[in-house]
């Protein structure tokens, strides 16, 4: 297939198909106007797609940008000087979907401080930010075919990536720009941040520990096989426990079965500070003490961390610094302009009261 550019504010075409019919550049008199909505029902994207085309911007795919300028040819459409000149002119915005399936705070448990680094990066190129919260898979699929049906958005800032996720392909073809906000975050830093929690119990004596973690998402994919891996690399009988449901009532049951084994663990770290807090309360029922029966530990570090007894020892990551670089990334993205990395801070293990070298009493267990 040849390549199509864009010159001005018209097409010029080489498909070595011949000449475009003039029949189908002229519109014929008594039909309808042909418009941007059209071209995009045609090419299958949404209208920011098209306008990023004829902008001049860049960041959608070539299959994409083909299929857009074809679209654009088959129906005799050229953009109109006015509203090109509307659309560069009309504030940018981004769409953030946030899945709330259950009570899990997903991949990021300060969320709140990972939007205001978002918005303040997007605030200082007047880029808006769209975010829908959604209870369900059905909900969120709608959210998303709404933000590029009723083209709400220039872009998408995809969070909590699964390990099979539809969303990036889905947005691809659709021709909506995208930034996968666990691509920014180092691989390294997930796992340093939780090699740090194996080792801070290891240097207290504990030759057994667990984990209890989600699973089906890259963020807790990476952080079991650094667990495995540095467990390994230190002698540690480990165990791991995954959550398809990341609930309090399934970390209960997780942990209920982790104390059930005839060698239990002495330490176990939690995904979540939420769903470390389930499992005390299981330690506490079991008439066991933490950390003098069990050492706990989060892997995100959040309110939850604080306000239970004792505070939780858990793995602090920069929510703020995460999000501002995914925006940055994303203005970039949107402008066509090349992406500058963002140094982040690195993950750091924050010692509180809920660890401490292993009993050498053994583990009182319900029966």
């Amino acid at each position: 297939m040849g390549r199509r550019r864009i010159a001005g504010a018209g097409l010029q075409a080489g498909t070595g198909s011949g000449p475009v019919p003039a029949q189908r550049v002229v519109q014929e008199a008594g039909r309808s106007r042909v418009t941007i909505s059209d071209v995009a029902a045609r090419a299958r994207v949404s209208k920011s797609a098209v306008s990023f085309v004829f902008n001049g911007r860049r960041g959608l795919s070539e299959a994409t940008t083909e299929r857009i300028l074809r679209a654009a040819d088959d129906l005799g459409w050229k953009p109109n000087a006015r509203a090109r000149a509307l659309s560069l002119d009309r504030p940018r915005s981004v769409g953030l979907v946030v899945g709330r399936h259950g009570v899990s705070p997903g991949a990021c448990s300060d969320l709140a401080g990972f939007i205001d680094g978002v918005g303040t990066a997007l605030a200082a190129t007047d880029t808006a930010l769209v975010v829908r919260v959604v209870s369900s898979a059905a909900e969120e699929t709608g959210a998303y075919d709404r933000f590029v049906r009723e083209s709400q958005v220039d872009g998408i800032l995809i969070v909590d990536l699964r390990t099979s996720d539809d969303r990036p392909a889905a947005l691809t073809a659709l021709g909506l720009p995208f930034l996968v906000a666990e691509h920014v975050v180092a691989h390294a830093d997930e796992w340093e941040g939780t090699a740090q929690a194996v080792r801070h119990l290891a240097g207290a004596g504990h030759e057994r520990i667990a984990i209890v973690a989600e699973t089906g998402t890259l963020r807790s994919a990476r952080r079991q096989k650094a667990f495995a891996d540095e467990s390994r690399a230190l002698g540690l009988s480990a165990r791991v426990i995954g959550l398809t449901d990341p609930s309090p009532a399934s970390a209960r049951t997780a942990t209920d079965r982790l104390l059930g084994f005839k060698a239990p663990p002495t330490g176990i770290l939690y995904d979540t500070g939420l769903l470390a807090s389930a499992g005390m309360g299981v330690i506490g029922r079991r008439g066991m003490r933490v950390p003098e029966s069990l050492s706990v530990i989060s892997l995100d570090d959040s309110s939850f961390a604080l306000v239970t007894e004792p505070a939780i020892t858990s793995v602090r990551r920069d929510a703020y610094a995460w999000g501002r670089a995914c925006g940055l990334r994303l203005v970039a993205l949107l402008g066509g302009d090349p992406v500058a990395e963002v140094e982040l801070p690195p993950a750091e293990l924050v010692v509180r009261a809920s660890t401490a070298p292993p009993s050498t009493t053994p583990h009182e267990r319900s029966r």
